[in-house]
């Protein structure tokens, strides 16, 4: 590879992670996920940690009658942000569940549905909603989604609060958006890509189908790869196969991200936001090709440079959710391989 294309390649993605940073993702993180489950009453609700910072809920309810319950404790004059949303698919079903609000002091409003069990000592405030006819983009997943119902308000009172998702008809998929502080541990930023992929199912995709752009660019990279070493009659050594594979899965991530934006965009408006998503997508593919450069490229003897460039492609791609953790992996363990390795893979001859 020559060496000025390569730092021309890596000077264009760093500045882009650079703007990135600096710019764009102050302004759109997303919520950092956070599981439930076993929360179909009162007395089991979900716990949420800490209510200031941006959480995202992804449940079901299964059946008409069901509720989600749901937890938290702050003080007098804290804001409290909650939203709810549903998936595109149980929108189109005609699933349109309320949010009852339910703590110390607070003002009532509505009806309470009957089978919603209300803290003793409560008041409750309920919260209906109807879906809009056009999806909300989300840039950040890529993603869209149809909100319901948004309560924004300073606590009245020091104490717990009580959130219950609650649909009498039929079950189907909702979102509930809590805080509004954008915060992430290094565990939660790192594990976003897998994150991603329940988002999709949430969605109403099946897991084949979210990681079919994937596998495409596997499987005619990898032919591809084949194809040319042998035409040219190239050896591929264990550096070569897991350096090209790991630059294949960088691409695959940016092509999925364009593939979920499509999906996304067939329900919502075109948006300036789409720009955003384009750089998450820009990202990966650029680190791919990069990747791949580097590993197949002929040369008897590997040097430390070009094994740097791996763990830095690795740790970036990490970090940029490229390559579904495998990718990343495989890059830095490209970096420690020897040049030569006792068995030399060739491609078959026809």
């Amino acid at each position: 590879m020559n060496k000025l294309l390569f730092m021309k390649l890596l000077g264009i993605y760093l500045l882009v992670l650079a703007i990135t940073a600096i710019v764009i993702l102050p302004e759109v993180l997303g919520h950092a996920p956070l599981g439930a489950g076993g929360n179909e009453s009162l007395a089991t609700a979900a716990l949420i940690p800490d209510p200031t910072k941006s959480w995202a809920i992804y449940d079901e309810l299964h059946e008409g009658g069901e509720a989600h319950y749901y937890r938290f404790s702050i003080s007098e004059g804290q804001r409290i942000l909650v939203s709810l949303y549903i998936s595109p698919a149980s929108k189109d079903m005609g699933f349109s569940p309320v949010l009852v609000f339910m703590g110390p002091r607070i003002s009532n409003q509505g009806i309470i549905p009957g089978e919603v069990e209300v803290p003793e000592g409560s008041s409750a405030m309920v919260v209906e909603g109807k879906p809009p006819a056009q999806a909300t983009y989300e840039p950040f997943s890529p993603s869209s989604f149809y909100s319901l119902a948004t309560i924004d308000l300073n606590a009245p009172s020091s104490g717990t609060y009580y959130i219950a998702i609650y649909e009498p008809y039929q079950g189907g998929h909702y979102g509930l958006a809590v805080g509004y502080r954008e915060t992430y541990t290094l565990e939660e930023w790192i594990l976003i890509p897998i994150n991603l992929i329940s988002i999709h199912q949430w969605e109403g995709q099946n897991l084949s189908s979210i990681l079919a752009p994937m596998g495409v660019i596997l499987v005619v990279g990898l032919a591809l790869i084949l194809r040319r070493r042998r035409n040219r009659e190239l050896p591929m050594t264990l550096f070569n196969w897991t350096g090209a594979l790991a630059g294949l899965l960088f691409l695959g991530s940016g092509v999925t991200v364009l593939s979920q934006m499509i999906i996304a965009l067939t329900r919502a408006s075109l948006v300036p936001e789409v720009g955003i998503t384009l750089v998450f997508a820009a990202i990966p593919i650029l680190l791919g090709i990069s990747a791949l450069r580097l590993a197949l490229k002929q040369e008897e003897k590997i040097r430390t440079r070009k094994r740097a460039y791996f763990v830095i492609l690795g740790l970036l791609a990490l970090f940029m959710w490229a390559g579904l953790l495998v990718g990343p992996i495989l890059a830095i363990v490209t970096s420690l391989l020897p040049s030569r390795t006792g068995i030399t893979f060739k491609a078959a001859a026809d």
